[in-house]
């Protein structure tokens, strides 16, 4: 009679003389509790990605060229068309001759990230007054945010201007009370970037949560609508590409990224700090652009706020 061989298959499946049912208990469970990835590199690649770095390279090109002395504000900016190729195209502006009397750096830069939203699909699809309300309150934030991660990756200890060159002129860091506030306005928002070490594709995702934000007071409901809808597709990319960084420590590096959008609340009451202290220590008439100044006095509900919870993925 001939013996029966077992196979590989039985071989594996069956416990050996030496090992106890409980140790293969054990190792069954910590095999279970390191998932794998929920996307592929060829998921982080795709079509929303590229858009997404698309856009990202069109501020970062536009924003060492643009070069206007205009003052819209949201409603006037919504109710015109783009205005990228304008800002494309330099204008000559001796600006200490102007009632800025320096560079605006970031109000331009707000004006940049507003043209940059306008260009975006879902922005057709909402009322004129949520885009009001939309680019009140997002732009200003993605403005900072979008800086912070230029400056952080040109490796720089604080936010510097496109061009490499300091966002405020030298004369201010020698007055000891506008050094120390403007430091605090160019040092915060990268903190968090490099206790995290940020990567693009979290930065781009992170950007597009803090911009697609259906909690926003007064939004209609087909406004929060549409931004939820959004916001939720970036929202588990970012949670995927988490995840597929470090299985056990996605979550808690999930959280910590989208914490980063109320770390940059404080922008607001830091820039209405700095133009005080401008107005006070150096240009009684300092200028402060109607779009900072629409943005930086919002009353924003904090409580509202996009609420994100892991487990709904």
């Amino acid at each position: 009679m001939h013996q029966h061989k077992s196979t590989d298959s039985e071989a594996s499946s069956s416990p050996g003389p030496d090992t106890h049912p409980r140790q293969q208990s054990k190792k069954s469970m910590a095999v279970a509790v390191v998932q794998k990835p929920l996307v592929t590199q060829a998921h982080i690649d795709s079509r929303l990605i590229q858009q997404m770095l698309a856009l990202h390279h069109t501020r970062r090109e536009v924003y060492l060229t643009i070069n206007i002395c205009e003052d819209p504000s949201f409603l006037d900016l919504v109710l015109e068309g783009s205005n990228l190729s304008k800002y494309k195209r330099p204008q000559p502006i001796e600006w200490e001759k102007t009632e800025r009397k320096l560079k605006p750096w970031g109000s331009l830069g707000v004006l940049l990230i507003v043209e940059i939203v306008k260009a975006m699909s879902f922005y057709e699809e909402l009322l004129l007054s949520d885009r009001v309300i939309l680019l009140k309150n997002v732009a200003f934030k993605s403005h900072h945010l979008s800086i912070a991660f230029d400056s952080f990756m040109a490796k720089k200890g604080r936010v510097l201007a496109p061009n490499g060159e300091e966002m405020f002129p030298d004369q201010l860091f020698q007055i000891a009370e506008c050094y120390d506030i403007i430091m605090d306005l160019l040092t915060s928002p990268m903190q968090p970037l490099l206790e995290l070490n940020l990567t693009e594709h979290e930065y781009l995702l992170l950007n597009m949560i803090m911009i697609c934000n259906p909690a926003l007071s007064r939004l209609s409901p087909s406004g929060q609508e549409i931004l939820s809808k959004e916001q939720q597709v970036y929202a588990k990319l970012l949670l995927q590409v988490c995840m597929m960084k470090d299985a056990r420590e996605g979550p808690a590096r999930y959280g910590k990224i989208l914490a980063i959008i109320e770390k940059l609340e404080r922008q607001k009451d830091v820039t209405n700090r700095v133009v005080h202290t401008l107005r006070r220590k150096w240009k009684p008439d300092f200028h402060f652009s109607e779009v900072l100044t629409e943005a930086c006095r919002l009353d924003h509900n904090k409580s509202l706020y996009m609420k994100t919870e892991i487990q709904d993925f």
